[in-house]
């Protein structure tokens, strides 16, 4: 069994997936900055409603940001812990691709103070690594790659087709103790 977890953004995002790669469930609440508060209350919730002990986890697949700063490290522990903890696989993507659709687009996130998260890829390639750049910037770089479609900030996104279109070419982590959440900002600037 498969537990995805993803706290990046303003949502808590958690499914269920058995090993065929089917999502057995899904769980997804809007946070108001209390994403430290409910995430393994919501991780326990999923797990009790399908009568999943949590020894039946494998695998544990996480987006890793960048995003906000507390969501970002939030879901990073929780993976690393319980990855660490029960000799699990643990599997990242950024969030930047995941948003994207095969993995090919301009991925626009807002990073707060005029500035904006921005990657660029073709079929799971990075065209323009991810980083952080001022919105003109940002703009200037969607109109240089005008043939991509510019996803910006989740919108309009069905986030667990988005699980599943991505699922397969999330990365495996060979060494837990050196993955880091992709901050792309300093936590105070």
């Amino acid at each position: 069994m498969k537990l995805f977890i993803d706290t990046t953004q303003n949502f808590c995002n958690l499914a269920l997936i058995n090993n065929k790669n089917q999502i057995l469930d899904t769980y997804q609440e809007l946070t108001n900055n209390n994403m430290t508060d409910i995430v393994v209350e919501k991780i326990n919730y999923i797990l009790c409603k399908n009568k999943i002990d949590k020894s039946k986890i494998d695998s544990i697949y996480l987006l890793i940001g960048p995003g906000c700063f507390t969501g970002c490290r939030v879901g990073y522990i929780i993976a690393i812990t319980w990855a660490n903890i029960n000799n699990i696989k643990l599997y990242i993507m950024n969030s930047l691709l995941f948003q994207t659709n095969k993995g090919t687009g301009v991925s626009v996130i807002d990073a707060k103070s005029n500035k904006k998260f921005i990657a660029i890829y073709n079929k799971y390639k990075s065209l323009v690594e991810p980083k952080i750049v001022s919105c003109k910037e940002a703009e200037i770089l969607c109109k240089k790659y005008k043939k991509y479609y510019v996803y910006i900030d989740y919108k309009n996104v069905d986030f667990f087709e988005k699980l599943k279109q991505h699922l397969s070419k999330f990365n495996y982590v060979k060494n837990i103790f050196k993955l880091e959440p992709l901050y792309l900002k300093k936590p105070v600037e």
